[in-house]
């Protein structure tokens, strides 16, 4: 059944209501966000995690209430008022935004909402036309805030934790109107990694990885560090599956004990370095690593902390590194 948003009620009367819960946060899955049809009224439904709501088919004031949700709003141009930030790290400015985006935000003058948590009330005084969040990860919105900020705006939560960004970013563009700009995206990502593939040595496999305590935080083929590698023409070492440990309700993520890291075999490895951790670093702090073909041949290398998280932004911030450590040239 069609569920329309009813936001007609003063502000006033709303913030008199939520002032008890400022901060709220859950997760949830559900379905992608897919565009349905436009209404006569100036609205267009969207179907997406918590069922179909109808939002202004040209947006003034979109607010992220998810950090994960702000870079594809961004890349597609929309008039993003205000983001909630994620904790403070070498992977962000000052304010929690993510670093690869964040000189982006601040030209457009995004307002930093202090997150992950998702404070009700600051979203009301930002005054937004729609709502867009994400329904996974530390800044996912349950249902319980989902039905609190429908009271504010329009809302749109979608469900990302296994989807490529491409595929989000397509799936924004339908809802917010923007096809034709999440085209050019398509069309410049395949045009960045077309290129940057004639400029990679692939003669060996390689391992995007993290270093995890007594572990390693082994990326897969599906996650999307290793699609961005498939795209790119890399390959990633396919581990055996007794050693390779799934973690549960993940895909993308696999943990390797550390006394396990010859069946890395010849490949290449590739640090996910979000501390901002050197080469010398991992070999100083995982010895065996020396004894291993990438170690013999200075092939372990840092990918840098934009590689944490594969967007609009940091792809090509990757794809430079790449060239740089993995160049035919080099």
């Amino acid at each position: 059944m069609k569920q329309v948003i009813s936001f007609r009620a003063g502000r006033a009367a709303l913030l008199t209501g939520i002032a008890s819960t400022l901060l709220l946060s859950g997760c949830a899955t559900g379905q992608d966000v897919e565009a349905a049809s436009d209404g006569d009224d100036g609205t267009r439904t969207v179907t997406h995690v918590y069922g179909e709501t109808d939002i202004p088919t040209d947006p003034q004031r979109v607010v992220s209430v998810s950090v994960t949700a702000t870079a594809p709003l961004l890349s597609l141009d929309a008039p993003v008022v205000a983001s909630f930030t994620t904790g403070r790290s070498e992977l962000t400015d000052d304010k929690g935004f993510f670093g690869q985006w964040a000189g982006t935000a601040d030209e457009r003058g995004v307002e930093a909402l202090p997150g992950p948590e998702i404070n009700v009330e600051a979203v009301a005084n930002a005054a937004p036309d729609v709502i867009v969040g994400s329904g996974f990860g530390a800044a996912a919105v349950d249902e319980a805030v989902y039905a609190q900020l429908s009271e504010i705006a329009p809302t749109v939560v979608y469900d990302s934790s296994d989807s490529a960004w491409q595929d989000v970013t397509e799936e924004m563009g339908a809802a917010l109107g923007r096809e034709d700009r999440a085209a050019e995206i398509l069309q410049e990502y395949d045009a960045l990694t077309e290129e940057t593939a004639k400029k990679l040595d692939a003669d060996h496999d390689v391992v995007i990885l993290t270093l995890a305590g007594e572990n390693f935080n082994v990326f897969s083929p599906v996650s999307a560090q290793g699609r961005f590698a498939d795209d790119l023409g890399l390959t990633t070492h396919e581990m055996d599956g007794s050693v390779a440990r799934a973690q549960e309700g993940r895909s993308d993520i696999a943990q390797v004990s550390l006394e396990d890291a010859e069946e890395f075999g010849d490949s290449t490895l590739l640090f996910v370095n979000t501390r901002g951790e050197e080469a010398a670093d991992y070999l100083d702090e995982v010895p065996v690593l020396s004894s291993l073909p990438a170690g013999e041949e200075d092939r372990i290398f840092t990918l840098g902390p934009e590689s944490f998280r594969i967007d609009y932004y940091s792809a090509p911030i990757v794809a430079d590194r790449l060239v740089e450590l993995l160049g035919s040239g080099s």
